[in-house]
């Protein structure tokens, strides 16, 4: 269990202690398919606490077309949402903030038109998450807000995907992300009405989207299931206030939600105490979905968690402020299990780390991510070496850019993999281009990544603190390096001018004078 607990209660006391540690407050939104999401968190040292929250029905995903393109108008919801956030985050160090996309950011066509746009509002990039990215952030908000759980089930429903985890504890065992949500399922109740028929076929959509993973996530595999969502308590509540359920969800209160809503007939018309005015237009799939799962996967009973995506990222922030950022730990467990030889791509960090030293200022480098793309790089360049040595670039590339890779969002993913495709021989720069990340940026961490593995090519353990590397503004660099350390050196200097070969193609320019 990570040192830090999340508490969802605000302190009660109203004066601070003697001798406490100093407060900071921490900031999680999530961009989701059906509502945006704003959480704030105080962290003591000791425990996290959620101190504040903001919602705001966006339903973004109702703005995808069938070609995944977002329409204007969802655009424009989206951002006007923000313009509030914005506002409550303005005093919250840049560092202790975090935002993200999910399912309809991951889809869209035209995301980075929304993205753009709302980065300037919020003055603060945004992550889009991959899938089981965010079902893994889901099981760490909800597992340390039920620290005695063993085998366990996790599932959040949201807007256009669902979310299932199978963990133990603290750690996800199994992550799948499904495309179903309850604002892309709307589809299956044309006009809002609710008839038996449509209400079937949603829930079978459901069980259909499900049943190619159910063998790893069937009743056998766990103890307890726990549902993560809002769409999913706010079928608690209506279920809780017809004085169904108490403390959990069955299938047959399901079974008897079903019917009242087929009896009902109309979206529109949809009244429980229960639900708010927000999730109306979305509750009727939202059961027809969880029924559907129900029935798959054999869930005889499902409680409540009260945490869940924003919760799950602000203990990563936590985590990161004690200096444990999570995708240090991944980069090393994909060396493990792709058996990278490690003592090489060490040699290879070091000389890249010369490099990048007496480079980054001119180059416009000099920034943790850069330094970052450059390790994991050196680390992973090598990954698929485990496929073939032919076309190894393009399996390393592969590997980083569709693997599961926890902590990394997408476009972290999309920017290293294109990084590594670059490693070496003919250099392919448009494979830099319409990324997160500033192609001249990129290009530059990919010439300090192919000169350090071009420094290694014997992969020996050899020094190269006698050479210089002096940048000629964006476009050159010279390497001086001495006249004794060229002659034991041969083969490395033919393939510096092999190099400089391949970057003239691209009016990039590699001098080796020998001094």
């Amino acid at each position: 269990m990570k040192n830090a607990t999340l508490s969802q209660k605000a302190p009660s006391v109203a004066g601070k202690p003697a001798g406490s540690s100093p407060v900071s407050q921490f900031a999680a939104i999530d961009l989701g398919s059906n509502s945006f999401h704003l959480a704030i968190a105080q962290f003591d040292g000791h425990t996290l606490r959620v101190i504040g929250r903001l919602k705001e029905k966006v339903q973004l995903a109702a703005g995808l077309d069938q070609n995944h393109k977002l329409s204007d108008e969802a655009i424009q919801r989206g951002l006007n949402c923000l313009q509030l956030f914005a506002e409550r985050i303005r005093d919250i160090d840049r560092s202790y903030v975090t935002v993200v996309g999910t399912y309809t950011l991951r889809k869209a066509i035209n995301a980075a038109t929304f993205v753009k746009q709302a980065e300037s509002i919020l003055g603060h990039t945004i992550d889009i998450l991959p899938g089981r990215e965010e079902a893994r952030l889901i099981y760490d908000g909800v597992s340390h807000n039920h620290p005695d759980l063993k085998k366990a089930l996790v599932i959040d429903i949201g807007g256009g995907s669902t979310e299932i985890i199978l963990g133990e504890q603290f750690k996800p065992e199994i992550m799948d992300s499904l495309s179903l949500g309850c604002v892309t399922s709307k589809k299956f109740f044309p006009d809002g009405n609710i008839t038996e028929d449509n209400f079937n076929e949603a829930a079978m959509n459901a069980a259909i989207e499900v049943s190619e993973v159910k063998k790893f996530y069937d009743k056998i595999h766990w103890e307890h299931c726990l549902g993560a969502s809002g769409s999913i308590e706010s079928v608690y509540k209506v279920l809780f206030d017809l004085n169904l359920a108490q403390g959990f969800i069955t299938f047959d209160h399901l079974k008897i939600l079903k019917q009242k809503l087929i009896d009902i007939g109309d979206f529109n018309k949809v009244q429980f105490s229960g639900l708010t005015e927000s999730r109306k237009s979305t509750f009727t799939s939202g059961v027809a979905i969880l029924y559907g799962l129900f029935d798959t996967l054999n869930i005889d009973k499902m409680h409540i968690a009260d945490a869940s995506l924003r919760e799950g990222i602000l203990l990563e922030l936590v985590e990161e402020l004690k200096g444990n950022d999570i995708r240090h730990q991944t980069v090393h467990s994909l060396m493990h299990r792709f058996n990278v030889d490690q003592e090489h791509a060490f040699q290879v960090k070091q000389s890249a780390q010369l490099i990048f030293e007496q480079t980054a200022d001119l180059w416009g480098i000099y920034d943790p991510i850069y330094k970052n793309y450059l390790d994991w790089a050196c680390d992973l360049h090598e990954v698929g070496l485990s496929i073939s040595f032919s076309k190894l670039r393009m399996h390393s590339a592969y590997i980083v850019q569709y693997g599961d890779m926890p902590g990394f969002s997408q476009q972290t993913k999309d920017s290293l993999a294109a990084i590594i495709a670059n490693q070496k021989k003919k250099l392919y720069p448009e494979q830099l281009d319409n990324k997160y990340d500033p192609q001249p940026a990129l290009l530059a961490i990919v010439r300090i990544l192919r000169l350090a593995i071009l420094f290694n090519v014997k992969r020996d353990n050899h020094n190269i603190h006698e050479l210089h590397f002096i940048p000629e503004g964006q476009q050159g660099l010279v390497i001086q390096i001495p006249e004794r350390w060229a002659s034991e050196h041969l083969l490395v200097i033919a393939e510096l001018n092999r190099e400089a070969g391949y970057l003239s193609d691209h009016q990039k320019s590699l001098t080796i004078e020998i001094v």
